[in-house]
């Protein structure tokens, strides 16, 4: 099923399992474009968690938090000798990807009841971190994770950039400035790459940072399709009605197409304009946070 007839199915539940929804798909179509950034990503956590050896060890027991359909999990398998991933979504759960060292259920992030006291080696949260109860989450995972070696790993973007400039310029006010009051509460808290939550981080004083380049060659019509399934741009429409919405999306597509094609064609019909035609480069670093339990 293509992303966006996904994403479009979804439109109709609740906000807030909406937005969590679309932030999932649309990271499965990112991890999908391709895997040099994972690599540096795991990369960095391995050799954080053995202390930079160069050794072919595996750790003993990760835990996923907020794992959705199971991608880290499943990546984190080949450095694990075993994996539990764990998310709120039971539908993410009954359909997560099978691997013979992973382990799935359903279960919030704050609750790890069913965790034994200092057991976890290894405690990821990929790009969810925003929708957890950090109090209570970070209370379970400082019960859990095993002093000394234990690691905390949290990694997460913030909103795409674009190849041109002005394009990006335009992007951005679009995102930051017109469709901010249409933004669930909680996004805002990934927008700065959770730089106002270090402080409420459980193991500051080991902390380690990293920022991981990531970027995806794509097109003016997915970038397009993109930014419609985005929930704020869902509530700007329920909000002003069909045709203002479409009105908006016609004002954004010409804005964006103009800094693309070229200047003799520029003063054409935008319906002529083949979407299919512009290639874009999408950019969307991932930062990457790793403390160890002392």
């Amino acid at each position: 099923m293509d992303i966006f007839y996904a994403i479009q199915a979804i439109f109709w539940l609740g906000i807030e399992f909406h937005v969590l929804l679309v932030e999932m798909l649309i990271r499965a179509w990112i991890e999908a474009k391709g895997d040099d950034h994972k690599t540096k990503l795991f990369d960095y956590i391995i050799d954080y968690y053995f202390n930079d050896k160069n050794t072919r060890k595996k750790i003993p027991l990760a835990l996923d938090i907020g794992c959705g359909n199971g991608q880290a999990a499943v990546d984190l398998s080949s450095f694990c000798e075993r994996v539990i991933g764990i998310d709120v979504n039971a539908d993410q759960i009954a359909n997560a990807m099978p691997k013979h060292n992973v382990e799935y259920r359903c279960c919030p992030g704050e609750d790890l009841s069913f965790l034994q006291s200092n057991s976890i080696d290894l405690i990821t949260i990929a790009k969810t971190l925003h929708w957890l109860d950090l109090d209570k989450c970070f209370k379970e995972i400082k019960r859990v994770l095993k002093p000394h070696t234990g690691v905390l790993a949290i990694w997460t973007h913030t909103f795409d950039s674009l190849d041109s400039p002005v394009a990006d310029a335009i992007y951005y006010e679009f995102h930051h400035g017109f469709l901010s009051s249409h933004w669930h509460p909680k996004q805002h808290l990934s927008c700065d790459y959770y730089k106002s939550l270090i402080p409420r981080f459980p193991y500051n004083s080991t902390l380690n940072q990293y920022t991981i380049e990531c970027s995806n060659e794509t097109t003016l019509r997915h970038v397009l399709g993109l930014i419609e399934t985005e929930p704020a741009c869902q509530a700007y429409r329920e909000q002003v009605g069909e045709q203002a919405y479409q009105d908006k999306l016609k004002t954004l597509r010409h804005n964006l197409s103009q800094c693309y094609i070229k200047t003799e064609v520029k003063n054409g019909n935008d319906d002529t304009i083949n979407l299919d035609s512009i290639q874009i480069t999408i950019a969307r670093p991932i930062r990457l946070y790793l403390m160890k339990k002392e």
